[in-house]
Formats: C-alpha cells, sequence, structure tokens
C-alpha cells in the first residue's frame, strides 16, 4: 500500500498541497512551525477520521475556512475525506459514500511515530488495547462485528446495574452473552499477541537489545477464572460501583524491563525504541497475513533519538519496503540515515507551502 498522489485544501497552515510521494521514503523537513506536522496530521486524518494531534477536530481546518479536504489516490483506489466546522463529515472511497469511519482502517493502514509514542507505555491502558485491537482487526475479520456486540452488551448490563439490578433470569441472559463474547475476543488477542512476541523480540534486538524488555497480557480478569461465574459473584459489588469492574475492556498489554515496568527504568529514548519495536512488529505481521505494507508517519525522527539508533530505525523500515513520511527541522537529520539504493525523495517545507526538491 502507497499513496501515490495526495491532495489537500484547508487543513491549518497548510496552502492547497498537490504531491505526488516516492512509494518508500519521503523526507519533509522544515522550520518548527512550518507545517511539517500538519501534513502527517491530514494523511492521519484520511486513515482515521480524526487527529493525532488533539480532540478537537475542527481545529485540523485552516482559519477563516469553513471545510477541509483530503484525498489520495492509492493503487486501484480512491479515498476522499471532508469535514465542516460544524462537524458534518463525508467520506468517499472510489465515489461512493462510507457510513462509517472504521471502514478506513483497512484502506489506509497507518501506523504512528512521534514525540509522544512514549505514552504507548505510560499512558492508559485504553491505549494499549487499542494498539492490540487495531492488530487483531487486520487479522481477524470478524473481530470487529464481535466487539460491537460486547460493547452494547457491557453498556447494556452498565444501565442495569446504574438502575439497581434486574430480574435473575434477565442477569444470566446478559452474563452468559457477555462471557461468550468476552470468551472469543480474548481468544483473538491472545492468539495475535502469540504470533507478535517473536516479531517483538527480534526488532528489540535490532534496535536496543539487552534492555531485559518482555511483553505479557492481561486479559482483564484472573487467567484461571471463569467470566460467566466472575460476572454472577460481582453483581452484588458491581451494582454499588455503577459498573462492571472485570473484563475484556479492562485488558492491558504489559512491557516490562527487567521484571520492571518499562517506563520506570527506561529513558525517554529508550522506552521510544520499545514503542518503535511494537509498531514495526505490528507493521510485519500485518504485511505478513495482507501481502500488504503498512504507511509510517515518522514525526520529528530525531527527537531523543540519536544518530545510530535513527539509522537502526531507518534501516529497519527500509526492510519492511513500506512507505515513509519521515520530518525533522534540518535535511541533514534524515538525509543520511538511508541507503543509497532507496527510492527518496525530499519535500521543503516553509509558511505553510510544500515544494519537492
Amino acid at each position: 500500500m502507497a499513496i501515490e498522489l495526495l491532495m489537500l485544501q484547508g487543513v491549518r497552515n497548510l496552502s492547497p498541497t498537490n504531491v505526488s510521494p516516492s512509494p518508500l521514503v519521503n523526507l519533509i523537513y522544515g522550520e518548527n512551525g512550518s507545517g511539517k506536522t500538519s501534513f502527517l496530521e491530514a494523511i492521519y486524518y484520511l486513515a482515521y477520521c480524526k487527529s493525532f494531534r488533539t480532540h478537537k477536530q475542527k481545529n485540523l481546518i485552516q482559519h477563516g475556512q469553513n471545510t477541509m479536504t483530503g484525498f489520495c489516490q492509492l493503487p486501484h483506489k480512491q479515498l476522499g475525506v471532508e469535514r465542516n466546522q460544524e462537524g458534518q463529515r463525508r467520506i468517499k472511497l472510489n465515489g461512493v459514500c462510507l457510513n462509517s469511519a472504521a471502514e478506513l482502517a483497512s484502506v489506509l493502514p497507518i501506523q504512528l511515530l512521534d514525540p509522544t509514542m512514549f505514552r504507548l507505555l505510560e499512558g492508559s491502558p485504553q491505549l494499549r488495547r487499542e494498539y492490540i485491537d487495531w492488530g487483531v482487526f487486520h487479522v481477524e475479520p470478524q473481530f470487529f462485528g464481535i466487539w460491537k456486540q460486547f460493547k452494547r452488551a457491557h453498556q447494556t448490563r452498565n444501565a442495569l446495574l446504574r438502575a439497581g439490578g434486574a430480574s435473575e433470569s434477565e442477569r444470566k441472559i446478559w452474563h452468559s452473552s457477555l462471557s461468550d463474547l468476552a470468551n472469543q475476543i480474548t481468544s483473538m488477542r491472545i492468539a495475535y499477541l502469540e504470533r507478535l512476541k517473536p516479531l517483538f523480540d527480534h526488532y528489540m534486538a535490532r534496535l536496543n537489545d539487552g534492555l531485559g524488555v518482555t511483553m505479557s497480557f492481561y486479559q482483564g480478569w484472573k487467567k484461571d477464572q471463569d467470566y460467566y461465574e466472575l460476572l454472577e459473584s460481582s453483581w452484588k459489588s458491581d451494582i454499588e460501583s455503577g459498573y462492571t469492574k472485570s473484563g475484556p475492556q479492562r485488558a492491558d498489554l504489559r512491557i516490562k524491563a527487567e521484571n520492571v515496568p518499562a517506563m520506570d527504568v527506561l529513558s525517554r529514548g529508550q522506552q521510544k525504541m520499545v514503542v518503535c519495536a511494537l509498531k514495526l512488529a505490528q507493521a510485519d505481521l500485518y504485511k505478513q497475513v495482507s501481502g500488504s505494507p503498512c504507511i509510517f508517519l515518522v514525526d520529528d525522527l530525531a527527537a531523543e533519538l540519536d544518530i545510530n539508533h535513527r539509522k537502526a530505525l531507518c534501516r529497519l523500515l527500509e526492510e519492511l519496503k513500506c512507505q515513509v513520511f519521515v520530518t525533522a527541522v534540518e535535511s541533514t537529520q534524515i538525509q543520511g540515515c538511508w541507503s543509497p539504493s532507496s527510492q527518496l525523495k525530499t519535500f521543503h517545507v516553509e509558511h505553510g507551502t510544500i515544494n519537492q526538491e
């Protein structure tokens, strides 16, 4: 998968943009505030219909404009997204309107590496669940439908808890449904992580061996406990709390270094290498399953990474043969990190205008 043509209009401080990127390496450099990150943000928005910088999506729209639009030409596919100040959104794939942004995930598989990526380790478990589920979604086609069913059943149970309970027969019906769905979700997550772990270990060894980093999975309740029985036994205490305290909605990916949480003992640069290994492993497995590579957005490659780690990361990205968009303030920070044989294009961003060199 590679973007062949990218057109943007009304995005933050960017001038109307029309570029034909390299199918492999695209270097984007310019002063802080010039629009480099906004360029990556627009590509990310095409894949997820949300920003990686802010929860206020209307902030993506250029000041004084009512709408922002993005369009990309992919092999045999055309994708367009439009959003206005009122929050209305239109998504078109090959000229046909899509009702859900979830369908974009399989059209434009994006992996993001940015200066805040360490949050995957020290942020909330929700971030790590989203990381796992991105991969499971692409490996197990039925996962998304099962997860939606679980979410509805989970919301219903929480509503019953807040209402003070339910009849025994009604409670058992919901518990049986929740248990079946939870076990399916957990089995798919475990199977995915079993395939991911050796790839993660491989990339950790290539990027920063010797840290003693390990990965384990917490499913959201004790492994040896039947989930149906747990729902039954916790009914009264959950009524007091007003929500379901255990389940796949509480799952977590636990990353440790020498048996201590990685975020407590690793430097910021080391944490970023761990996250890079996680993202590379996920992209590698995606390619094995789909036969197509992800697209990597790498914002501010030089941030807290020395030249040796930059080169190591770039070599691994080249080996994946994926399309990469990478930013830096100075072109010299990123140009020497790639092999001479790379299909490389360089773009300079100045005052919101992107020009190929």
